[in-house]
């Protein structure tokens, strides 16, 4: 069994790298249900397998169907490896994303604000940095996201993620940079574009 299942994943993992990702997302869904009878729902290649079957989803924009696989990617990771671990940072992403293609605004909203919050660089009670200023900008972006699909404009968005989620850390500091980002940004998987495109 190691040894097909290896087999399995290379192949797998050509034909992802060759852009079928029909056939690549069949193979990453076999490889996850055998995964999960024989290393469990929580091993690393179980969760490596069911984040690639979302990547081959996003590709496809099969949002619908990604949405129950994006829900238990995004939690699994965030409980055992934390909110601003890069593959959960992706994780949340890729299913606040599809969330949004799927019209269901409020949720990918809360998902954007927690992660942007996690990424938000802190600041020590002796005035040192914490965590690294690097993640800023993707915060930023993840922040913009949030700005731009909050509810129609009727809810403040900071306010609809504190009543929807855990409390945000950086509320202060959020607030301040999201009542400076524009509401008309374009927003992708990645968050929203701040800067604009020039034209030559």
């Amino acid at each position: 069994m190691p040894d097909a299942m290896a087999a399995m994943q290379h192949d797998a993992d050509r034909l992802f790298e060759a852009g079928s990702y029909r056939s690549a997302l069949a193979e990453f869904s076999v490889l996850r249900e055998r995964r999960a009878r024989h290393e469990g729902p929580y091993s690393r290649m179980y969760l490596a397998n069911l984040h690639d079957a979302l990547r081959c989803m996003g590709h496809l924009e099969l949002w619908a169907d990604s949405l129950p696989l994006g829900r238990e990617l995004y939690g699994k990771y965030l409980r055992t490896r934390g909110p601003a671990r890069p593959d959960t940072v992706d994780a949340a992403k890729r299913y606040a994303w599809a969330l949004v293609c799927a019209d269901s605004l409020d949720p990918a909203v809360a998902i954007y604000l927690t992660t942007a919050d996690a990424l938000w660089p802190s600041t020590a009670s002796d005035g040192s940095a914490n965590d690294s200023p690097d993640q800023l900008p993707e915060a930023t972006r993840l922040l913009g996201a949030a700005v731009v699909h909050h509810h129609n404009g009727h809810h403040d968005v900071l306010d609809l993620a504190a009543a929807s989620t855990s409390a945000l850390s950086h509320v202060e500091e959020l607030r301040r940079v999201a009542d400076t980002l524009p509401v008309d940004a374009v927003v992708g998987i990645d968050g929203a574009v701040l800067e604009p495109h020039h034209t030559h």
